[in-house]
């Protein structure tokens, strides 16, 4: 049942304060800040109704009200505003990034770091999954007789080296060859899609009796086997500043939450959310699905261009983090991010 105006009024007041204080909001409170112009007697009928629809929780029997998950999902759905960044923190965040050079791994940490400092929360950045990346290009470089350097361009950035062995009577101008060979065959493929082709490809050359064809996917082969990575890296920056949260004093509660941040799998199901959504996502208590995320707020955001997103970067926090002022930092960051991976790779 919708809430009525009064009630959306003093509910909006109430989360609010929260957000400022992290303490219990008591009628007087929200009597002196709304416009409604009601008493404080009156403002408690409304917090009662209020919290017997669950949109407030009452901690202490004499304390004030604090606003729920559901009260959370509201305000955000319906009343909040974003608030803009302004072109100061733009160019900070634009040349916090430049500054971290051109290897992918350096900037997606460098992403997280900033993160973290600009909101003063958990910071996540998943990094892009090579198994759903397109190839680029490959490039042989030859060691030793019989030793090559295979080096593996992958869509956004991601650069794998990889060592094989060949035969002996392999030279740098057939490598140069089958390089050329297999980024003709391969550019824009995934990985999965590559790997199936190399066996296809194969088979086609032993016909043919093409042996540098042969040659070349075989090289292929033994870098791809290599490169199997289960899943993508997950980057968490500023874990220390939950210490500094009120509502994070409890030490069993602290010690949930550090377990919750140290297991990967749970932070990429989290994001995998907004990667498949392809939009900003925020996931407030229960949402998650995890219980030691219940009083916990998470805000998420792709990056990459392309009908799929590359990866994702996110806050987790309390569930009373400034929204408002949050949402703004992190899609322009997923923003600035896509813009630096597209310009470099």
């Amino acid at each position: 049942m919708p809430l009525a105006e009064r009630e959306r009024e003093v509910l909006t007041t109430i989360i609010e304060a929260y957000v400022a204080s992290a303490a219990p909001v008591g009628s007087r409170i929200v009597s002196k800040r709304s416009s409604l112009g009601l008493s404080a007697a009156s403002i408690r009928n409304i917090m009662a109704d209020l919290t017997e629809a669950g949109y407030l929780e009452q901690p202490h029997t004499s304390a004030g009200r604090v606003p729920t998950a559901k009260a959370f999902r509201l305000y955000l759905d319906q009343v909040m505003q974003v608030a803009p960044l302004g072109e100061d923190q733009m160019r900070r965040i634009r040349d916090n990034l430049t500054l971290a050079g051109l290897e992918i791994d350096d900037v997606l940490r460098q992403t997280s770091r900033l993160l973290s400092g600009l909101s003063l929360q958990v910071s996540v950045v998943i990094a892009p999954n090579p198994a759903g990346a397109r190839f680029k290009r490959i490039d042989f470089s030859l060691l030793n007789p019989g030793l090559v350097m295979v080096i593996l361009v992958l869509q956004g950035g991601l650069v794998r080296k990889r060592v094989i062995e060949t035969t002996p009577d392999v030279t740098g101008d057939d490598l140069v060859v089958c390089a050329n060979y297999l980024n003709h065959l391969f550019t824009d493929r995934t990985l999965a899609e590559v790997r199936a082709s190399i066996v296809r490809e194969m088979d086609e050359a032993r016909r043919s009796l093409n042996a540098l064809c042969l040659r070349a996917l075989t090289m292929a082969r033994s870098a791809f086997e290599q490169e199997r990575a289960p899943a993508s890296e997950v980057i968490v920056d500023g874990t220390p500043n939950m210490l500094a949260q009120p509502e994070f004093t409890d030490a069993e509660h602290m010690r949930e939450l550090m377990r919750v941040l140290e297991e990967r799998t749970i932070l990429l199901d989290l994001l995998d959310k907004t990667v498949n959504e392809l939009k900003t996502v925020i996931i407030l208590g229960d949402e998650s699905d995890q219980a030691a995320l219940a009083d916990l707020g998470v805000i998420t955001a792709p990056y990459g261009s392309g009908s799929r997103a590359q990866g994702a970067i996110g806050l987790i926090g309390p569930l009373r983090m400034d929204y408002a002022r949050l949402v703004p930092v992190v899609n322009y960051t997923a923003g600035a991010l896509t813009r630096l991976l597209d310009r470099h790779y």
